[in-house]
């Protein structure tokens, strides 16, 4: 027998299969095992359909054919890249009998578990394999037929699991192990679908950075490890042209890069460090380099990396932050590079810095209209204040879901739901230990939560969802708003102990159209700007188109002026922007308001007009209004129903 003396006797085996038993063979696998091993549970199980793509689109998929199989006294199982049962579909008798042996959910069906088999060897040799009755290694599997097909991720083609059909093996049918193949082949195409999806959001994402922080290179990296996008900074620093990258594995490319995107997606936290790369013409270079996870609802993207041709430190050590500490260098702006000369502005600016270097104890609440560059000053806070060398934590409250908020602020201890992680996580208030946590968008928080915050505020110290341990922190809170806070207190969404809390010191940031004379310097170094970025010559602004911009209202405020240089820069031929090379909106006379309202409703009312035109332009599309705004859909949408409102 060939267990005992590894010798075929009589007519050997096709040569796949006997590879296949010489393996097992090896390694000491028990021919007379009646049961697979057990090794997930109902809680990994679920982490898996729910969490994972491939999880998810397989399970999708094996729904779809389920009652293909179910007619025939089959079954289809999925199984992941260790060869573990996830997921089974099929005949309920089949699925019975199969059962006894524990071809389930949970079950390990590796050839290293199991012995050969339809699942597990298919996912070995990394192709599609049949194993027929009395070609299983073991016994009790051999009344079966198993045809198996390897699932491949999209991107770089590696295994991410298998699908396998079974049945009784006196029922072989020829159309099963097309069936097979087909159901395999659906499971990578969904795949595809979710990483365009994802590749989608990290480009969204990528055009914002770029307009955001313009001189510094942005590499757009997916989960599965290649390069989605990257901007002229970028392809500088590399010394690379920027469609060289494109979709390549950055592991190849880049190999220095390469670790620290691991390391971030894994840990779903920010990194940075000074790395080494060698460009193609064979120098090499140190980079300052920042990656951050991009993570929504849950589920990573992948990364976006920040870097410049900075030095990483003044020794020349390479430099690593962790848990989600963003390190001194986080902090990308200071006083210096807040432009503009207006009264109201330079009042903001001066009280702003006071606190900055004032008691690290009292919260700062800044109050300003969407895109007034609210981050902008707490960056500058940060970097004025004796923290300057500590972390610099930012936190968009109106972005995070409303069931992750709690566990992302304060984070959450070992088996506090299902899914988190088994060592628990650090939230962002202990991330930001002995530096500043800047909360954007703070009125969006949840009431529930806001006695949590307060404690944290009165008491210095967190403590973790699923824990009644008190962690001590030491943490300068700058908060910020777009509305007012009194207003959401009298409509009993924020509390008025929070508020009395939050607002020891309160600035406030003016509307860009206020500014006067501001709208013109912000302009020109933005044009100086993005010109420099592309390459291209400058662009003066026209004494009409000047004048016009100091009429328009500016409801998106810096952001939108921002936008709209970009946008001249890449249309605008000649060396002067004029006044026909303005967007309509902005080009026509302001249109007359009434004169019978109150105090500020007359410009409310201009805003309003002017979004409704707008959408008129892009037929509806409120994405595209906001984006041709220069504001946040959500910004859109509350205008509107502002304006709805008697």
């Amino acid at each position: 027998m060939f267990v005992g003396s590894g010798e075929f006797i009589g007519t050997p085996p096709r040569p796949v299969i006997a590879q296949s038993w010489q393996r097992c063979r090896d390694l000491g696998i028990n021919p007379f095992m009646e049961r697979a091993p057990t090794v997930l549970g109902p809680d990994e199980i679920e982490a898996i359909l729910g969490g994972e793509d491939f999880g998810r689109a397989g399970k999708q998929v094996l729904d779809t054919f389920a009652q293909v199989v179910a007619g025939t006294g089959h079954v289809i199982v999925l199984a992941d890249a260790q060869g573990r049962i996830v997921y089974s579909v099929g005949h309920r008798g089949a699925e019975r009998m199969l059962e006894r042996i524990n071809f389930m959910p949970g079950a390990a069906w590796s050839e290293t578990a199991a012995g050969s088999n339809g699942e597990g060897t298919p996912i070995a040799l990394g192709r599609p394999e049949v194993v027929f009755g009395t070609e299983h290694y073991c016994r009790q599997w051999q009344p079966w037929v198993c045809y198996g097909c390897p699932v491949r991720g999209p991107a770089i083609g590696r295994v991410l699991g298998g699908v396998d059909i079974s049945g009784p093996a006196k029922k072989v049918q020829t159309h099963t192990f097309a069936l097979t193949v087909s159901i395999a082949r659906s499971i990578e195409q969904l795949l595809s679908v979710f990483e365009l999806q994802r590749r989608e959001t990290l480009l969204t994402l990528s055009r914002g950075l770029e307009r955001k922080w313009a001189r510094e290179g942005i590499l757009v990296v997916t989960e599965s490890g290649r390069v989605a996008d990257m901007n002229h900074a970028a392809a500088r620093a590399l010394g690379v042209q920027p469609s060289a990258l494109r979709d390549a594995p950055l592991a190849e490319l880049v190999p220095a890069l390469w670790t620290p995107v691991q390391q971030s997606v894994e840990s779903r936290s920010p990194r940075e460090e000074g790395v080494m790369v060698r460009t193609p013409s064979g120098a090499e270079k140190t980079v300052l380099c920042r990656v951050e996870p991009v993570i929504r609802e849950g589920r990573t993207l992948g990364s976006v990396v920040i870097f410049s041709d900075r030095p990483a430190a003044s020794t020349g050590q390479r430099r690593v932050t962790v848990h989600g500490n963003p390190g001194p260098a986080s902090t990308k702006y200071t006083f210096g590079d807040i432009l503009g000369e207006s009264p109201a502005l330079r009042k903001a600016l001066n009280l702003a810095r006071a606190a900055a270097r004032g008691s690290q104890l009292n919260p700062i609440l800044i109050v300003g209209e969407s895109g007034t560059g609210k981050e902008l000053v707490a960056h500058a806070i940060h970097a004025e204040s004796p923290r300057a060398q500590g972390p610099f934590v930012v936190v968009h409250c109106g972005a995070l879901p409303r069931e992750l908020v709690e566990s992302e602020l304060f984070g959450y201890a070992p088996g506090a739901f299902t899914g988190a992680r088994r060592e628990g996580q650090a939230g962002k208030f202990t991330a930001a230990h002995e530096g500043t946590i800047f909360l954007d968008e703070v009125d969006t928080m949840p009431m529930e939560l806001q006695g949590k915050f307060l404690r944290v505020l009165e008491a210095g110290e967190v403590v973790r969802l699923g824990s009644a341990t008190p962690v001590p922190i030491d943490v300068r809170i700058v908060a910020a708003c777009s509305v007012d806070l009194r207003q959401r207190v009298e409509d009993g969404t924020f509390r008025l102990d929070l508020f009395y809390r939050l607002s020891a010191i309160e600035i406030f940031l003016p509307p860009l159209r206020e500014r006067g004379d501001d709208i013109q310097i912000l302009a020109a170094a933005f044009l100086e700007r993005e010109c420099a970025e592309a390459g291209k010559g400058p662009l003066a602004i026209s004494p009409e188109a000047a004048d016009r911009l100091r009429l328009y209202s500016w409801p998106g405020n810096i952001r939108e002026l921002r936008n709209l240089c970009a946008h001249w820069t890449l249309t605008v031929e000649g060396p002067a922007v004029h006044l026909e090379h303005a967007p309509r909106h902005i080009r026509e006379p302001i249109p007359d308001v009434d004169t019978d309202v109150g105090p500020g409703e007359g410009l409310r009312r201009v805003q309003e007009k002017i979004i409704r035109r707008t959408l008129e332009e892009t037929g509806g599309d409120v994405g595209e209004a906001a984006r041709r705004l220069g504001v946040a859909k959500t910004t859109i949408y509350r205008r509107l129903k502002r304006a709805r409102s008697p």
